[in-house]
């Protein structure tokens, strides 16, 4: 028996010439070069960014008109929102035996309450003019109202929901004196 071997055949390389690359990988390689050229700018305009020292932006100063209809935008947002918290957190089922009734009931609370809040915050950022005190008041009701209607869907206890109840009867006093 004879034995054969098998060998690969041999490829002369030629020092002086390098093999032809693929088009395609010319191409990918100029688009990885533009790419870390941009990641290299990018993270030079990042840093450069972080250690900038932020200016102070004085905040715009509003006529005494522009702040009175603020003001007025907001005070009216705030009455719309209370009202509808309260209308909807009152309601009392003519059936009190009817389990959809009630269920139909708590969830108009619960939508007033988060739908309030959200809807108090939206206009006061619309309203930049608004006197920063009333904007704080108000902001300050939207979120306990909001925390009351999350407290109603997790059927949280009295415990955690009366001193929302109790705060937010001090924010309705403090934002009626304001409006």
């Amino acid at each position: 028996m004879s034995h054969t071997q098998l060998t690969e055949p041999e490829v002369e390389v030629s020092p002086k010439k390098p093999l032809p690359s693929p088009r395609w990988w010319r191409s990918s390689r100029s688009v990885a070069s533009a790419a870390l050229a941009i990641a290299v700018i990018a993270t030079a305009v990042a840093v450069a960014a972080w250690f900038r020292p932020a200016t102070q932006s004085a905040s715009p100063a509003f006529t005494d008109q522009q702040t009175a209809q603020a003001k007025s935008n907001v005070c009216s947002a705030y009455t719309a929102a209370r009202q509808g918290v309260v209308r909807n957190t009152h309601l009392e089922d003519p059936n009190p035996h009817d389990p959809v009734g009630q269920l139909a009931i708590a969830a108009n609370a619960r939508l007033a309450l988060l739908g309030g809040g959200a809807y108090l915050r939206d206009q006061v950022a619309a309203q930049p003019a608004t006197p920063a005190d009333l904007a704080q008041a108000v902001n300050s009701m939207a979120t306990t109202i909001e925390q009351l209607g999350v407290g109603y869907l997790e059927a949280a206890t009295n415990i955690v929901l009366d001193p929302l109840r109790h705060d937010l009867d001090s924010q309705i006093a403090q934002i009626n004196k304001m409006c």
